[in-house]
């Protein structure tokens, strides 16, 4: 799956033991997929962490509501 959008940080699972802030990459439509990159940590990642704010083009698999991404590029 190709996607696009802007990657945000967001609370997710509020009011849960898994609350977090979390990376999701919001879509030109509206739709909104935490980011998780292969292999990497699902609460911190430098890598993705360095992408905050930037438009980026991913390359991924849906897993259980997160995008698993194994390769990105950023958008001018």
């Amino acid at each position: 799956m190709i996607l696009q959008g802007r990657v945000v940080r967001k609370r997710v699972s509020a009011g849960s033991k898994s609350e977090h802030e979390a990376l999701l990459l919001v879509t030109p439509d509206g739709h909104e997929y935490k980011l998780r990159r292969d292999g990497g940590n699902p609460f911190r990642d430098p890598e993705l962490d360095a992408l905050e704010g930037k438009r980026i083009e991913c390359e991924g698999k849906l897993r259980n509501g997160q995008l698993i991404v194994a390769r990105w590029s950023v958008s001018a």
